[in-house]
């Protein structure tokens, strides 16, 4: 990816994976963002990759949420319990389950399984006064850049992509559909 002022792009190494889980770093004026900060298991690598652009979880004022998929937000409820002050941008359909994740890691868990935590880790709840609930539409404040909030469902009825209006970056989350590995097209959401 082409270098753009404020934004950056993280590897989480997903299960030491490298291009599996990728999460958005935003630094403005006004503070730090991440974009899907991904699951529990790789809240390492997502420590590692802020580091090495001199942030830590300490550090961020803000989470923005694209979808409550754990691969882009199981580490949310992780993350608000180190750093209490992160105001979570989620979809308002979505933002339930990140209070109350028990529904979405019943889901998680007829499908994985034994795998779920080797795969995902802990779900922790976020507590409601860190929950910021966008219908889609809207323009916030994101480390002092403006971002506008897109509802893009598709992949999840509760999907929003975020549109940093300074750089001109999308984070689509999954809403463009999925890329894996070295294939030169995308599957559809």
């Amino acid at each position: 990816m082409p270098q753009i002022e404020g934004v950056e792009v993280l590897d989480v190494m997903l299960l030491g994976q490298p291009k599996a889980v990728a999460a958005g770093l935003i630094r403005g004026t006004g503070g730090l963002a991440v974009v899907d900060p991904g699951p529990t298991s790789s809240l390492e690598g997502l420590s590692r990759g802020l580091a090495a652009h001199g942030v830590a979880v300490a550090d961020l004022d803000a989470l923005l949420i694209t979808h409550v998929h754990l691969d882009h937000a199981g580490g949310v409820g992780a993350l608000v319990r180190e750093n209490s002050k992160l105001a979570v941008y989620v979809h308002e359909r979505g933002a339930r389950h990140l209070a109350d994740p028990s529904r979405l890691v019943e889901s998680a868990t007829r499908i994985y399984g034994e795998h779920m935590d080797t795969l995902w880790g802990e779900v922790a709840p976020v507590p409601e006064a860190n929950l910021r609930r966008l219908a889609g539409g809207e323009r916030i404040d994101v480390a002092g850049r403006a971002v506008d909030a897109l509802y893009t469902p598709g992949h999840a009825s509760h999907h929003v992509s975020y549109f940093e209006t300074a750089s001109g970056v999308l984070f689509a989350g999954d809403s463009g559909g999925v890329r894996a590995g070295d294939c030169d097209y995308l599957l559809p959401p």
